[in-house]
């Protein structure tokens, strides 16, 4: 009788199947959310029995995820943890939210963002989207296409700008140990931060590569230059 009426007791004092796997759920979520820097994540999660499933038999069963590809569609099991019979698998649908960095307004193509030009606003995350998680990675970036206001910002919509064009005077910035040498150049390619473009040394005629630093200024992808 004693150990009957502890076994009800703990049955009551647990929490059920759908809380217990909706609790795995979420936390699962947002140490994901943490990890991508997502900013006042919020999650909603629904969890129901397959149909096919059967409850374990445990006081004590603990849920683990088998596919959490999608938050709309997750499968996770409750199962015994010291045993190898099946558990019950429970359905998922989860949705996940944050804050986002938006456009303030509507943006012609081309545009460089400027603070004013951001906002946040809180989003659902999709699976596979790429968004910036912080307003500072858009500032100072260029739409590639026009953009509507309202829309979630992200690296496929926002490049970096053309810091050089072809044809622009820049400075050649060549640093040897603690020497520095700045001599005139002309850009023969367009180029964004970071990337290499070919420029002609204006003293002496030769062209090099030199990675863009910022608007008129590069440096030298090697130390080495060819005549051209």
């Amino acid at each position: 009788m004693l150990i009957g009426a502890a076994l009800a007791a703990a049955a009551q004092a647990a929490p059920s199947g759908e809380a217990q796997v909706t609790a795995a759920a979420r936390k699962l979520l947002l140490e994901q959310a943490e990890r991508a820097g997502w900013r006042a994540p919020q999650v909603q999660v629904e969890a129901r029995p397959a149909t096919a499933s059967r409850a374990p038999a445990c006081a004590h069963p603990e849920a683990r995820a088998l596919d959490t590809r999608s938050p709309s569609r997750m499968r996770f099991e409750l199962s015994c943890p010291e045993s190898d019979a099946p558990g019950q698998v429970f359905l998922v649908r989860a949705k996940l939210s944050a804050e986002l960095p938006v456009a303030a307004l509507p943006l012609p193509a081309g545009h460089v963002l400027t603070a004013d030009d951001v906002a946040v606003e809180r989003r659902e995350i999709t699976p596979g989207a790429e968004l910036f998680a912080d307003a500072e990675e858009a500032v100072g970036r260029a739409a590639q296409r026009s953009l509507a206001a309202g829309q979630v910002l992200g690296p496929r919509l926002l490049i970096e700008p053309l810091l050089v064009r072809r044809g622009d005077t820049v400075q050649i910035h060549a640093r040897r140990e603690a020497v520095e040498v700045v001599v005139p150049g002309q850009a023969l390619d367009a180029g964004r931060r970071g990337q290499t473009i070919r420029v002609r040394n204006v003293a002496n005629g030769t062209v090099i590569r030199a990675r863009v630093v910022e608007p008129g200024r590069v440096e030298p992808e090697t130390m080495l230059s060819s005549p051209r």
